[in-house]
């Protein structure tokens, strides 16, 4: 016997009408308009405002979560095609009814009849665009041959039965049949109820009966309604006889393995197992998608360390694409971007001196978070005092720069500065801000040991006058000690590292108090690069924030990384941005781009602040935002200013180092410290002042025939004359440039030097100036 067949609509009537109106709205829209009157024709103005913004907000699926309480939205965004032009071609007839009246809707619709005029080209793509709508929709407006429902047998028609119409009635038919029914079904007495039918999934509830838990499986479901078993998801009730089921016509959201959702169910079994996502959205700021990782019930906290390389590479994503923020206050949440384009690749140019300006408690913006959220630390606590900052990256991630950029946040706080750098011109700009600079490694170490000295004054202040909470003013300011490539003073080998890592050892755990931070710059934060010393990275931590850019093989203990990088792999940012035009075979009719560095991308933890993936501001060069107003000095020390004092105290090693110059056992003492021998004592060699440094440096120099012809008191030629670059020698003295330009200037005055200008260069030679043929430089 053959089975009955019926013909039945594709789409129930909610949906067929929705779709007649979006044919005929055009045109009805063009033939009533010009009938309004003004009152009539404002409200029909403002409706229809309101209806495209809707349609755009849907067309573009920018309609939030409230949007799923609205009858019908699954039909609109079913149709958001059909909808975005209807809605175009509606305005277009609406607008010309109105400002046109009759003429304008009859050029519209009947212009088509004279096709090379431009009214006729306008009418054709006005009705392609009205047809195209029908023919999209010719499916809602057709029928199909379906199986008529098998009746039970029945005595003619007296049993009064319906058959099932609506496309639930049809579901819930067939589940009895095959799944629930008494005699024959897979899952007997287990009931489907209360079923929703949607434009792409359909839901229900599964009912057992009294003493019986659901036990329906998805193979038997999709036998049926012939789905991907995947498709189907069922989930317990409000009790075990209860169950909800959902049945998704297409692939799920959650499935697909190109989305978030679906690429997290690699992520659960491989890296954060107990987890789900909630609260899935599309982020604007990358173009991607950003969610809440939420631990599950049985999972009372997210795990403390997530590997974000491993993360990374479960999203299919490059560590630079993928942002993992652990939950502030909530250990069992997270955020996760997932992202199409790093925001951070642009950068963020800055703002001017004054962005850099501390709110009352502190904080600065130096860069932005990949989030869009500025990335802030914090220079001082009104209680607790000034904060360190630990600065960490390989050559080219960024590290001057940033050390640059907290520099700069110090000066536009009018916060004094002491700036140490053992290379010798690592950060031009940040000397031009400081009250002092020590350049090279002993200009360093006596940068250092001034440090140090002024907070021996301020401890023994605070005591006199019972200071509780240090008190910032114009002549007691904040002190900053930067200390650049902090391990060419700290690591194992370096000269005078013992004396070095007790200054460091004391700012660390003293200075909070005093209003000293310390900003130690390197190129890993291992412990043994930061003097070997506990104590130093315990009062690091605790007093501050840590900036880690991109290091090398040289940060090989992970565990050495403070709390909040628990996970990250530094060595793993890419020291240039990804190219998606990377081919596999080379052709020269290509242009390649050049690779772009990731200059200051890194990761900024601060206590209190949002911790990510940042990037520092963009700037070059800080010296154009610097105000001479704001370079202060640590007035409140009696002897600052005194520049013999200063140099006496920059060039004596602090006290419990005079013997040994605190280096390392076969280490180097201070240049000044003269030989000494176990069981003898030597008279210490006598100490040059800052004049006699720059003769014994400018005769080292200069030509050996030279000096002796000054010694010897010969004639010498003035083309003969041998001169050193100012600058050169400045470095070979180690003195700061204030002390070095006023001895400079002592010795010309007195005839034991004499100075020319070439060019934008200084140079400087022994010898008083010749009578002719010499210009002297001012």
């Amino acid at each position: 016997m053959s089975t009955p067949r019926q013909r039945v609509p594709n789409a129930q009537p909610v949906e067929r009408a929705a779709a007649i109106a979006q044919v005929v709205l055009p045109i009805g829209a063009g033939l009533m308009a010009p009938a309004l009157d003004p009152n009539a024709a404002a409200a029909a103005g403002a409706a229809f405002l309101a209806g495209a913004t809707f349609a755009g907000a849907n067309y573009m699926n920018r309609l939030g979560r409230w949007a799923n309480a609205l009858p019908g939205i699954d039909i609109a965004r079913a149709h958001r095609d059909t909808m975005g032009i209807s809605t175009i071609t509606t305005g277009m007839s609406l607008a010309l009814g109105l400002a046109a009246g009759s003429d304008g809707v009859d050029k519209l619709m009947a212009g088509a009849l004279d096709p090379v005029s431009v009214p006729g080209i306008l009418s054709l793509g006005w009705w392609a665009a009205v047809g195209l709508v029908g023919y999209r929709l010719r499916r809602v407006f057709g029928k199909h041959q379906a199986a008529a429902p098998q009746q039970a047998p029945v005595a003619g028609a007296d049993t009064g039965v319906p058959a099932p119409l609506t496309p639930a009635e049809k579901i819930m038919a067939a589940w009895e049949r095959t799944i629930s029914d008494p005699d024959k079904g897979q899952h007997r007495h287990q009931v489907l109820t209360d079923v929703t039918v949607y434009v792409t999934y359909w839901t229900g509830r599964i009912i057992a009966p009294a003493g019986a838990c659901v036990n329906v499986t998805k193979e038997a479901v999709s036998s049926v309604y012939r789905v991907n078993p995947a498709w189907i998801r069922i989930r317990h009730g409000d009790h075990a006889g209860e169950a909800l089921i959902t049945v998704s016509y297409v692939q799920p959201t959650e499935l697909d393995p190109n989305t978030l959702q679906g690429a997290w169910e690699r992520v659960k079994k491989r890296v954060l197992p107990k987890t789900h996502l909630e609260e899935v959205g599309k982020d604007e700021n990358t173009g991607g998608q950003v969610a809440r990782v939420v631990a599950d019930d049985d999972l009372d906290a997210l795990p403390r360390v997530v590997s974000l390389g491993e993360l990374a590479g479960a999203l299919r994503r490059s560590i630079d694409l993928v942002s993992y923020e652990p939950g502030r206050r909530d250990p069992r949440r997270a955020i996760i971007r997932v992202m199409d384009h790093n925001p951070l690749e642009a950068g963020h140019d800055f703002q001017g001196l004054d962005s850099l300006r501390a709110t009352p408690g502190g904080w600065v913006n130096i860069g932005k978070i990949v989030s869009g959220f500025p990335a802030k630390i914090q220079l001082f606590d009104p209680k607790m005092g000034a904060l360190h900052v630990v600065i960490a990256g390989t050559t080219g991630s960024g590290k001057g720069g940033t050390g640059q950029m907290i520099s700069l946040a110090y000066h536009a706080n009018k916060m004094a500065q002491i700036y140490g750098d053992p290379k010798g011109a690592s950060n031009p700009a940040i000397p031009k801000m400081a009250a002092y600079s020590g350049l090279t490694q002993y200009g360093a170490l006596g940068a250092m040991r001034l440090s140090w000295w002024v907070l021996q004054h301020r401890i023994d202040e605070a005591a006199r006058l019972e200071l509780k909470n240090f008190q910032p003013s114009k002549l007691r300011p904040y002190c900053a000690t930067i200390l650049d490539e902090a391990a060419q003073m700290l690591a194992p080998g370096a000269p005078n590292r013992k004396e070095a890592v007790k200054i460091v050892k004391d700012g660390a755990s003293l200075t909070r108090s005093m209003g000293m931070p310390w900003v130690l710059i390197n190129q890993t934060v291992n412990l043994d690069q930061l003097g070997s010393e506990q104590a130093i990275r315990a009062n690091l931590l605790a007093g501050g924030t840590w900036i880690i850019l991109r290091t090398d093989s040289d940060q090989v203990n992970l565990g050495d990384l403070p709390p909040g990088f628990e996970g990250i792999d530094p060595s793993l940012i890419p020291p240039v941005w990804v190219e998606e035009d990377d081919s596999l075979v080379y052709d020269p009719t290509l242009e390649e781009s050049d690779p772009r560095r990731t200059f200051g991308l890194g990761y900024v933890a601060a206590p209190g602040g949002r911790a990510g993936m940042m990037r520092i501001d963009n700037l070059e060069d800080a010296t154009e935002h610097i105000r001479p107003e704001n370079i202060l000095v640590p007035a409140d020390v009696p002897w600052w200013g005194d520049e013999a004092e200063m140099e006496e105290r920059a060039r004596t090693p602090i006290p419990g180092f005079e013997e040994t110059g605190g280096g390392d056992e076969g280490g180097a003492a201070t240049d000044e410290a003269g030989t000494r021998f176990a069981g003898v004592s030597l008279p210490k060699a006598k100490q040059r002042t800052a004049a006699e440094k720059i003769l014994h440096a400018l005769r080292d120099e200069s030509d050996p025939l030279y000096v002796d012809a000054l010694d010897t008191g010969d004639e010498i030629d003035p083309q003969d004359i041998d001169y050193v670059d100012r600058s050169q020698l400045r470095a070979a003295t180690g003195l700061n440039e204030s002390t070095f330009a006023n001895n400079l200037k002592s010795l010309e005055a007195t005839g034991k030097i004499h100075r020319i200008t070439e060019g934008k260069s200084a140079k400087v030679a022994l010898g008083p100036a010749p009578a002719t043929g010499t210009e002297q430089a001012s």
